[in-house]
């Protein structure tokens, strides 16, 4: 039996592909009840006390006020208990509803 073509699925016509819902880095800390110094502490220990990130440089990858390395993402899903490749960047940022309020 020849495989499906692009065109045919297996379960027939299916939804189009969405994207998945994301959660915010920062309402991931505060959901699994983590202060930035307990992130702090779990980043370096995945990484090294010699890399250890400051609460401001993770406060501002939650915020995207800067980017953040495979290596750093990587730490950080551990730091959060996820499993790797959990946490990635490859989204459309969503606006948030304070920004929508800010400008109505």
């Amino acid at each position: 039996m020849p495989k499906n073509t692009p065109a045919q699925h297996r379960y027939g016509d299916q939804r189009p592909k969405v994207t998945p819902p994301h959660v915010g880095l920062g309402d991931l800390r505060a959901a699994v009840g983590l202060t930035l110094d307990q992130v702090c502490d779990r980043v370096a220990e995945v990484l090294g006390e010699d890399e250890r990130p400051t609460k401001g440089a993770i406060s501002a990858i939650e915020n995207g006020h800067r980017g953040a390395s495979v290596k750093m993402l990587a730490a950080l899903c551990t730091a959060y208990g996820m499993r790797d490749g959990a946490i990635t960047t490859t989204y459309i940022p969503r606006v948030r509803d304070a920004a929508l309020a800010a400008t109505a």
